[in-house]
């Protein structure tokens, strides 16, 4: 399996980006279709993970600028039968990675409290209180300080 990290540019594969966070982040729990994008979808920049083998898109994530100098990723979803494989990890890695070329110093995001011990493997630590979401979800405000 080889797996490719781009962003995002035919309609395609926006549609088919939009429904892996859709099918993955929201309606396992009842949320409705459209859930799955919020506000800052505009000035976010998106990446996709796809499956070279078959062209599927497999994996996703964006980010945008929470405040100067600190990045937001968010709604990072991997294909269920995709799952530890280390597509989080990477889509992860080329977020981390832009940032840190754009000069950004901190990169956090709102992680559901079933993924804070896998997001505290890459680096990130909590730096906030949990907070409901919706239904029974709670998040909490992760972050990691970028070096070099």
């Amino acid at each position: 399996m080889k797996i490719v990290i781009k962003s995002p540019v035919t309609r395609e594969e926006f549609k088919a980006y939009y429904d892996l966070r859709y099918r993955v982040l929201r309606e396992p729990w009842g949320q409705p279709r459209g859930s799955e994008k919020d506000d800052y979808e505009p000035i976010s920049q998106h990446f996709i993970a796809v499956d070279e083998e078959t062209g599927h898109i497999v994996g996703a994530v964006k980010w945008f600028e929470k405040e100067p100098g600190v990045g937001w990723f968010s709604h990072l979803a991997v294909e269920p039968h995709y799952q530890r494989k280390g597509i989080g990890k990477l889509l992860v890695e080329i977020v981390e990675q832009t940032v840190r070329e754009k000069g950004y110093r901190i990169l956090g995001c709102m992680s559901r409290l079933n993924t804070v011990a896998y997001l505290e493997r890459l680096g990130y630590r909590v730096a906030g209180l949990p907070a409901h979401y919706f239904g029974p979800i709670q998040v909490v405000w992760m972050e990691k300080e970028l070096t070099g």
